[in-house]
């Protein structure tokens, strides 16, 4: 289409401009979809989707980034326009695919760039919703985690990989130790054995016996698939039928929220005080 074509569409304003050269219909919306496909174009077959916005790409997260960043090589890349970021780093044809007409680097490249990014809760958030949905797996993850090498974001990366790999729910039980011990709350036993008639042992994660209290801990919902799910279920009314209450706790909460802990059960005490 010659320039001249081109210009009598965007006079008559049939097509708007989004970038240098990339254009689009004044029938269609600039959707964020859109806004990630429009950069790509600009920026040509040689740049790639990273990040949060090779994550938004391949739907991993509905957050969309508010700069759309692009790899461009070590020698690649104009002043980029308004909203569009450029980094001159190489992927290579290894790492990255065609989506949909854009090319992106891989689904788990792109996830742990983009959790590494938004911070631990979000970037935790992101992850634990891609796996769950079998978007991606452990072991893409920690192969995306070795070609970070030392790039920025690596640190959080690595404490995100981690998490994933079940230690949200070591930590997060960790994290209930120190702060039922900083509030000087006693009473407690961690990893308590009890029997529980037709179901056998369980173990429970956090027990004040004398008030018949359970304090259950969760990490990330990745680790709690159907079977599991059901399991955990049908422990806990064992739990509760044999006289127990049962509080569950998550990671999430334990990071979000340090005082919920402390308060949840200095309440739940004082009831079974109240109750006796």
């Amino acid at each position: 289409m010659s320039r001249a074509a081109i210009w009598r569409r965007v006079g008559s304003e049939e097509w708007i401009e989004v970038h240098p050269r990339v254009y689009r219909s004044a029938t269609h919306d600039l959707t964020p979809r859109a806004a990630l496909r429009a950069a790509a174009l600009w920026a040509g077959d040689g740049a790639t989707l990273v990040g949060q916005a090779g994550a938004a790409w391949w739907n991993l997260t509905d957050r969309h980034p508010e700069t759309i960043a692009l790899a461009v090589g070590a020698e690649g890349g104009h002043t980029p326009p308004e909203g569009v970021r450029t980094i001159r780093r190489s992927v290579g044809d290894l790492a990255r695919v065609k989506v949909d007409g854009v090319w992106v680097a891989h689904r788990a490249d792109a996830a742990l760039e983009a959790a590494a990014s938004l911070g631990l809760l979000e970037g935790a958030r992101l992850l634990d919703r891609a796996l769950q949905q079998d978007r991606i797996g452990l072991p893409a993850l920690r192969r995306a985690l070795t070609s970070m090498g030392q790039r920025h974001g690596v640190v959080l990366a690595r404490r995100l990989v981690a998490l994933a790999e079940g230690g949200a729910r070591s930590e997060a039980e960790r994290d209930a130790h120190r702060q039922l011990s900083r509030a000087r709350i006693t009473g407690w036993t961690a990893n308590l054995p009890v029997d529980l008639p037709g179901f056998g042992r369980a173990v429970l994660d956090i027990a004040f016996a004398g008030e018949r209290l359970a304090i259950e801990i969760d990490g990330w919902a990745f680790h709690r698939d159907v079977d599991r799910f059901r399991h955990d279920g049908l422990r806990q009314n064992e739990v509760v039928i044999g006289g127990w209450r049962v509080i569950r706790v998550t990671w999430y909460e334990l990071q979000e929220n340090p005082g919920y802990l402390v308060d949840v059960v200095r309440r739940a005490v004082l009831a079974s005080a109240v109750a006796a």
